[in-house]
């Protein structure tokens, strides 16, 4: 399955939600972190416990880099078993990388050739030659930064040009550059009027990484209003914290079955919002 097969095939199971592997291991408590293999081990707990849920799991890098050489074989090991064991399910390497010349060309082929992952997601706004050598990897899905959620976004991402603010000239030029129909963008979800402005300028064919649902507070609803097209299509909802530390508001031991439960509580908000839109 290319991203798009996978994509299309977790739209039939009806979910988009994407199941942030954040690992942030400095969170566990010290009885779920002293294995020799804590960081994949809790990982593959979690896959196996949301593989049914999952349309996408997103690894944010810097939660492995921070551990070593331990951690990068976490993020191999975690990128390998979801390949092997769950094929259907997307795999989204959250590196923010960019940069140009051979230097993005040796990320890419870290991202998709090293690790295996089907997607990436890169930082567009040093041009068009940052993100080509990701993009020339025809069979895997590039999200380009466009609006992040995060708070100080707007510093730089509302700062106008003659075509608007630069996070609408950034789309348009994401837009611009997708000559082999692989890219994405991110928009973060505390800014779903962006969001709608964003498809209003470029329309559906760019999928978009929507982060900042759960610890964030997005607004879910406009999210997928403006987000998706009448068959559903286009957006994959990211929730990290809210499922990876769910058992941080439980009292039971295993954090398991809580970040379950929430993740079937993130889906059924989803598709409830879904039927009330009328996409599903």
């Amino acid at each position: 399955m290319d991203w798009k097969e996978k994509l299309r095939s977790s739209l039939r199971r009806r979910t988009l939600l994407c199941v942030g592997l954040d690992t942030d291991m400095d969170r566990f408590p010290p009885h779920l972190r002293t294995e020799p293999d804590a960081q994949f081990f809790r990982n593959r707990e979690l896959i196996d416990a949301t593989a049914d849920l999952a349309a996408a799991y997103k690894l944010n890098q810097a939660f492995y880099e921070v551990q070593g050489s331990k951690g990068f074989d976490a993020l191999e090991r975690t990128v390998s078993y979801i390949r092997e064991e769950h094929p259907g399910i997307l795999t989204i390497l959250d590196a923010k990388k960019g940069d140009i010349g051979n230097t993005s060309k040796a990320y890419a082929r870290a991202a998709f050739e090293t690790l295996g992952a089907d997607s990436i997601t890169v930082n567009g706004y040093m041009g068009k030659d940052a993100v080509m050598p990701f993009s020339e990897y025809s069979d895997r899905l590039v999200f380009v930064l466009c609006r992040t959620s995060n708070r100080t976004a707007g510093e730089v991402q509302d700062l106008g040009t003659r075509e608007g603010p630069l996070f609408l000239k950034m789309a348009s030029l994401i837009s611009s550059w997708n000559d082999n129909g692989n890219l994405g963008l991110v928009v973060g979800a505390t800014f779903p009027d962006e969001l709608k402005r964003i498809r209003e300028k470029v329309g559906y064919d760019l999928p978009v990484l929507v982060p900042g649902v759960g610890a964030q507070g997005g607004d879910l609803g406009k999210v997928l209003e403006h987000g998706t097209d009448g068959s559903g299509w286009g957006a994959l909802i990211n929730v990290s914290r809210g499922i990876m530390f769910a058992f941080l508001e439980d009292d039971r031991n295993d954090h398991t079955d809580p970040a379950r439960e929430a993740a079937m509580g993130y889906l059924d908000s989803i598709r409830r919002e879904m039927e009330a839109i009328g996409r599903w």
